[in-house]
């Protein structure tokens, strides 16, 4: 068998109709995602499958969810291929559910597929009115129990916000919060990796059982993170190609923009992780 080829495109950002792009990009997301989708069509290997891994539409309405939706569709006929997608802490749950779906999952949206020997898994890291993410205690109960279910399939989870790992010091306060409580699920099963987006620039790390984590640059505009306490906005675009071959896994980059002028700058009062958990999240 050829290797599987999984497309993991996040933090696209799209810009709702009427409105403006986000932190003075000049270059529009929507523009940036038909680059990404013509760069695509250029690879020697179709796809099998495509992930958009959160922060899909930046604050936007069910219509714009609608128009998403149709490129999935074509991307999805186009490429012949399985098209996933979660959310992100910009994302609107009740608009995505509007435009984008056929009926109301309930309070997180999650799910999973199998293509061969391989088992993907779509989790809900959203929490509404926090930039950070959490994996809800019945999300988590989910995952071990079809994880149990199928001990000889090889698990690759996706989702929005990282986990903790040793190039996210400094990101503390918007990753996975209850990172350790995933990576007990997670631990003694046949895991392929994690890959996650979120913050703006890729990276790669081993935790937990040496546990590949993937994090993916962003669509619409790339983060300087490097200073814990201002954070750099540039033009950029990316997206990442991960490869499955005979249990073997490897993460490609595809750069299609690079900015070297900042457009905006963050200033982080505290990296240190959030407070207080969201009522409902607290471990069980």
């Amino acid at each position: 068998m050829r290797p599987l080829q999984v497309v993991q495109i996040s933090d696209l950002h799209l810009t709702p109709r009427g409105q403006v792009p986000v932190h003075g990009q000049q270059y529009d997301p929507w523009a940036k995602l038909a680059n990404i989708i013509e760069d695509i069509r250029q690879l020697p290997t179709s796809p099998d499958l495509i992930v958009f891994t959160g922060d899909l539409i930046h604050d936007g309405s069910a219509d714009d969810y609608q128009r998403l939706h149709a490129i999935v569709h074509t991307m999805e006929a186009e490429f012949d291929c399985h098209v996933r997608v979660i959310l992100g802490n910009h994302d609107q749950r009740a608009a995505f559910y509007e435009g984008y779906l056929p009926a109301d999952p309930g309070p997180y949206y999650a799910s999973r597929m199998r293509i061969g020997n391989n088992d993907f898994y779509f989790l809900d890291s959203k929490v509404s009115g926090y930039e950070a993410g959490w994996l809800a205690p019945a999300q988590l109960q989910w995952l071990g129990k079809h994880l149990r279910q199928a001990p000889t399939k090889r698990a690759f989870i996706f989702l929005h916000h990282p986990l903790d790992g040793p190039t996210l010091t400094n990101m503390h306060y918007a990753i996975l919060q209850n990172t350790p409580a995933l990576l007990s699920v997670l631990r003694g099963h046949n895991l392929g990796g994690v890959f996650s987006g979120h913050v703006h620039f890729a990276t790669q790390y081993l935790i937990g059982d040496n546990i590949l984590n993937a994090v993916a640059g962003s669509v619409a505009y790339a983060i300087d993170c490097h200073d814990p306490h201002h954070h750099y906005v540039y033009e950029g675009s990316s997206y990442q190609i991960i490869t499955i071959d005979r249990g073997q896994v490897g993460v490609t980059t595809r750069q299609l923009m690079h900015g070297t002028k900042v457009i905006d700058e963050f200033t982080i009062a505290s990296t240190k992780f959030v407070e207080h958990t969201p009522k409902g999240y607290q471990s069980r």
